[in-house]
């Protein structure tokens, strides 16, 4: 769990924001200029872009996930958003395995202790926290597409390699030892055909040279 955990200044309009978006479209990036396309216009409110990044509904740059496009289904909506909220809050939900039905005190006292934080920081903190906690629903089992480790902000490009051990020879061959790589790239989920374009071009470059 990342302890830089960000919150608003006031909760008020989180509910409604997230209403909003479920009737949105996908923008090709969430920013404050979409924030006051959904007419949220509050300084206030301009904190919720850094907590959808927390959460994994964001990328770091601000592009919706996979997670955003099935938030966007009223149906998962509230699932989606428990998955994630397991997700960014492991620690706590490790500590606490019901951690939606704390109260924000002693959420207060848990994000105090974790984050370091003061008083009026931890409140706001477990405050955020509880909004969003209200709002998801964590009776709904969990299906495959709702994996909490998918689409995390630590997510890029990954390159695994697995060796395969090579069949035993036959009698009289001479052996003969040899690896096997498997390159897995992990493409960031992003409708920019630009995006793509250049991490082929990198590996294309890369691999050259090898």
């Amino acid at each position: 769990m990342d302890t830089n955990v960000p919150y608003m200044p006031s909760v008020k309009n989180l509910p409604a924001i997230l209403e909003k978006i479920q009737h949105a479209g996908v923008p090709e990036a969430f920013g404050y200029d979409f924030l006051r396309d959904l007419g949220f216009t509050s300084s206030n409110d301009r904190s919720v872009v850094k907590l959808l990044k927390y959460v994994g509904l964001l990328d770091s740059s601000g592009i919706p996930q996979t997670a955003y496009r099935e938030f966007t289904n009223q149906t998962k909506a509230k699932a989606i958003l428990a998955a994630r909220l397991r997700a960014a809050f492991d620690d706590l939900f490790l500590a606490h395995k019901n951690a939606q039905d704390m109260t924000v005190e002693n959420l207060k006292g848990w994000f105090k202790s974790k984050t370091g934080s003061g008083d009026a920081v931890a409140n706001k903190i477990a405050t955020t926290f509880k909004a969003l906690a209200s709002y998801a629903d964590f009776e709904e089992p969990m299906s495959q597409t709702e994996d909490p480790q998918k689409d995390s902000p630590k997510d890029g490009i990954a390159k695994e390699k697995d060796a395969v051990p090579p069949l035993p020879p036959r009698k009289g061959e001479a052996l003969e030892v040899g690896l096997v790589y498997r390159i897995e790239v992990h493409l960031p989920d992003t409708q920019n055909v630009e995006t793509y374009r250049a991490i082929f071009r990198a590996l294309r470059e890369e691999l050259a040279q090898q």
